[in-house]
């Protein structure tokens, strides 16, 4: 287990990274923007009650707050370990006082942490469509490791922060794959399930109808902890080369 000073010296030295780097902290304040203004348009259009556009609010409401919301923590911990992989520290770490595999796991709680609560804080801010708050709860817990997985993924994958901006694209992509399971019948929704975000989604629908969220709940976190094992490994190979 890593000792307070080892985890407040990692955090503290990652939060002065992050706030060296505009773009990071632009990203978070564009999407806290972007959940007022869709709370301004889907209250407008409930008030007025718009037939077309109500049953499509949970929709909406699972790809800003379920999917894109813990995506953005995970960028930035991409960005943030690709940085420390570009100027050497992971490296430094495999001799430091704390290893590579501890820092990284001290980085992989924040970044579930953050997007955990930056799941519940845009539930809170668009407050339309919101399942009970402890569906929610269980929702952002499942959905939350999306911030470590993509934050593996751009770390390990990436060379530099040319490469990791094609790869934080290329995976904008995916909550268009879960977008899509929801104009499929629940059967052909299955080929989604591989993408760990599809099970907080799920989780999501099912709760705002009443039924049963927490075996999509638990699937979401079992999903994704396999997926996180397995960037991780790919990850402290990448950073030892």
């Amino acid at each position: 287990m890593p000792s307070l000073i080892s985890i407040r010296g990692v955090l503290n030295a990652e939060l002065l990274r992050m706030l060296r780097d505009k773009f990071l902290i632009g990203i978070t304040i564009y999407l806290l923007f972007v959940f007022v203004v869709i709370r301004l348009i889907l209250s407008a259009e409930v008030a007025e009650g718009n037939k077309e556009l109500i049953p499509h609010i949970p929709l909406i409401f699972s790809y800003f707050v379920v999917q894109i919301a813990p995506m953005i923590p995970g960028i930035i911990g991409g960005f943030l370990l690709l940085e420390s992989r570009e100027e050497g520290a992971v490296k430094a770490l495999m001799v430091a006082a704390t290893p590579l595999p501890t820092y990284l796991s001290i980085v992989n709680v924040a970044m579930f942490a953050a997007a955990f609560l930056l799941t519940l804080l845009g539930g809170a801010i668009i407050g339309v469509g919101l399942p009970p708050w402890p569906a929610l709860c269980g929702i952002a817990l499942a959905g939350a490791p999306a911030g470590p997985l993509f934050a593996l993924l751009i770390a390990a994958i990436a060379n530099n922060k040319v490469q990791a901006f094609a790869c934080m694209k290329l995976y904008g992509l995916g909550p268009f794959l879960v977008v899509g399971a929801w104009f499929m019948p629940d059967t052909w929704q299955w080929l989604v399930a591989i993408y760990p975000p599809y099970w907080a989604t799920k989780a999501y629908w099912v709760a705002e109808a009443g039924g049963a969220w927490l075996p999509w709940t638990l699937g979401g976190v079992i999903t994704s902890t396999i997926w996180i094992g397995a960037l991780r490994r790919l990850f402290l190979r990448a950073a030892r080369k």
